[in-house]
């Protein structure tokens, strides 16, 4: 979603009441989220706004310009969270760790973290942060009832990483019978019971989810007034069969499901 309509989007979502916003400069919408920022007026100590850097910027001279450009294009005074969007193995993370650390010191970003990092790659990044003097913030991961990935998500919370989930809704899971069920019983959109279901859960990350109409958005923000039954719960855990739907040429190896 670009320019003025990603803009008012933004905007509307902070008026409801959205304090996290995601941008990618892969997304080709950081000026927009920061313009939509801008018009909102908040207070910036308020909002946390987080984007990445692309696995072809991950060597440190190309990342500094990298997180340069998206701060400026967002417009702030900071980044709040900058994450490695992929992984990229003819890159050491400890080189790429060393420069997010360099742009933790002088101010450009707030905390450094990872996406779509299976554990084996988390456990080198975490170790290539430490060796660079900061802490690994999040690792952003794919999850939805089809794929819990609870592996991942406990790997992360044990090691101190929080677990931020990204398509948390899927692409088909809002038509699985499973969730049409119970959003009939509980009197609720299929998008409300499968985000309330991302709160309810323990093990589960925050979640993000992504729209561009200003109802879904108001919808979607309307998760705090029910909660879900224990059965209910049960049912959209258990939805199958496991779909992955963010796997690139580039993507990892990803852990196996349970």
């Amino acid at each position: 979603m670009l320019g003025d309509k990603c803009a008012d989007v933004v905007l509307k979502a902070i008026e409801i009441g959205y304090r996290y916003i995601d941008t990618s400069p892969s997304y080709g919408n950081e000026d927009a989220v920061g313009r939509g920022i801008s018009l909102s007026g908040i207070d910036r100590r308020e909002m946390v706004v987080t984007t990445k850097v692309e696995r072809e910027d991950l060597r440190p001279e190309r990342l500094l310009a990298s997180a340069q450009r998206s701060r400026d294009k967002l417009g702030l005074d900071r980044i709040d969270l900058l994450l490695i969007h992929w992984p990229n193995a003819d890159v050491p993370i400890s080189e790429t760790l060393s420069a997010m650390r360099e742009l933790q010191l002088s101010g450009v970003i707030s905390h450094v973290g990872v996406a779509n990092f299976p554990i084996a790659m988390l456990d080198e990044a975490i170790a290539g942060a430490s060796r660079a003097g900061t802490k690994l913030f999040a690792n952003q991961i794919e999850v939805h009832p089809s794929l819990p990935q609870r592996r991942l998500v406990a790997a992360c919370i044990a090691r101190g990483v929080r677990p931020i989930a990204y398509s948390p809704m899927g692409r088909e899971d809002l038509g699985h019978p499973s969730v049409l069920g119970v959003a009939e019983r509980t009197g609720r959109a299929p998008a409300q019971v499968v985000l309330r279901w991302h709160i309810q859960s323990s093990v589960l990350p925050v979640p993000i989810p992504d729209t561009g109409e200003p109802a879904q958005i108001t919808s979607q923000f309307e998760l705090f007034d029910f909660e879900l039954s224990e059965s209910d719960m049960a049912v959209l855990g258990s939805v199958g069969p496991e779909k992955r739907y963010f796997s690139p040429a580039w993507a990892p190896v990803w852990d196996p499901q349970d």
